[in-house]
C-alpha cells in the first residue's frame, strides 16, 4: 500500500503578499503626511521663540542708545555697529545676520511704533514670507504672544 504524501500549504500566496504591502504602503503615506508638517510647527515655535530674543536685544539697544532702531535701520541696527562708535556703547547685540532672519530665512520686520500704538512691533511674514496668509503662511506678530 502505498501512502499518498499531502502537499504543504505553509507559506502565504501572491495575493496574500500583495494585501500585505499595499497595507503597508497606505500606512507609509499616511505617516508621511503627518510628519511632512512638523518642521513647519517647529519652525512656527523658532519664530516665537526668536521674538523674545530679539526683544532683549531691542530693551539693550534703547538702554545704550536711548532709542529704538527706526525702521528704515530695521534689525540689522542689532546686528552693526554705528560708524564711527568704537563699540565701547555695547553694540552689536545680535552675532550674525542670520539671527535677525526667520526660521524660513526671510528678514524680521520691524514696526516703529506698533500698529496697537507701543514701542515696536516683530513681524515674521510665515512659510510664504508674504502678508496675510493662513496655517503655517499666517504671519506671526510679538503682539500675539
Amino acid at each position: 500500500m502505498k501512502h499518498k504524501r499531502k502537499h504543504s500549504t505553509a507559506g502565504f500566496t501572491l495575493v496574500e503578499l500583495l494585501v500585505v504591502i499595499v497595507i503597508l504602503m497606505v500606512i507609509g503615506t499616511i505617516s508621511m503626511q503627518t510628519f511632512r508638517k512638523e518642521p513647519d510647527k517647529a519652525r512656527v515655535q523658532a519664530a516665537r521663540t526668536s521674538f523674545s530674543q530679539l526683544e532683549t536685544a531691542l530693551e539693550r539697544y534703547k538702554l545704550d542708545t536711548g532709542r529704538y532702531p527706526a525702521e528704515e535701520e530695521g534689525l540689522m541696527a542689532l546686528v552693526t555697529v554705528p560708524e564711527g562708535d568704537d563699540g565701547s556703547w555695547g553694540g552689536p547685540y545680535m552675532r550674525k545676520k542670520t539671527d535677525i532672519r526667520d526660521p524660513w530665512g526671510n528678514d524680521y520686520i520691524l514696526k516703529v511704533p506698533a500698529s496697537d500704538g507701543s514701542d515696536y512691533e516683530l513681524i515674521c511674514l510665515g512659510a510664504d514670507a508674504a502678508e496675510g496668509g493662513e496655517g503655517f503662511d499666517a504671519d506671526l506678530s510679538s503682539l500675539d504672544e
